[in-house]
């Protein structure tokens, strides 16, 4: 059975997991992102903060917990992209994103699941 990039929407914890095989995928777009000359500096300082909490080994939800350890990372590697593609054109995030479904949406789809989960301090200091 091939996977989809898109996740059912249904208990907001149990898509969030289902996101976790996305990680990579998400990962590949960033290292992407910040090879590319047309993504501007603070754009990039944003992944660069996003990505080094997620290789963090302090979480707010810690990894070991099954199930539920990957989901900060998730929300706060969606919360960084949705940064970035509202500073640059669509066209060069799906240029970089090589999975089956729209990345633009699979990102809203994940904000839309964790609206609220990302702490405020947290989300001032991704916004710039």
């Amino acid at each position: 059975m091939e996977r989809r990039d898109k996740v059912p929407s249904g208990n907001a914890q149990t898509d969030l997991k289902e996101y976790a095989y996305l990680l990579p995928r998400l990962a590949k777009l960033v290292l992407n992102l910040l090879r590319d000359p047309r993504v501007p500096a603070r754009s990039k300082a944003t992944l660069v903060l996003a990505g080094a909490y997620i290789a963090s080994p302090l979480d707010l939800v810690p990894d070991f917990i099954p199930g539920f350890g990957k989901a900060d990372d998730i929300i706060l590697a969606a919360f960084a992209l949705d940064q970035i593609v509202n500073r640059i054109p669509d066209s060069i995030v799906r240029e970089h994103w090589d999975g089956e479904d729209d990345v633009l949406d699979i990102v809203r789809q994940v904000l839309d699941l964790s609206s609220g989960l990302v702490p405020a301090p947290l989300r001032r200091l991704l916004s710039g």
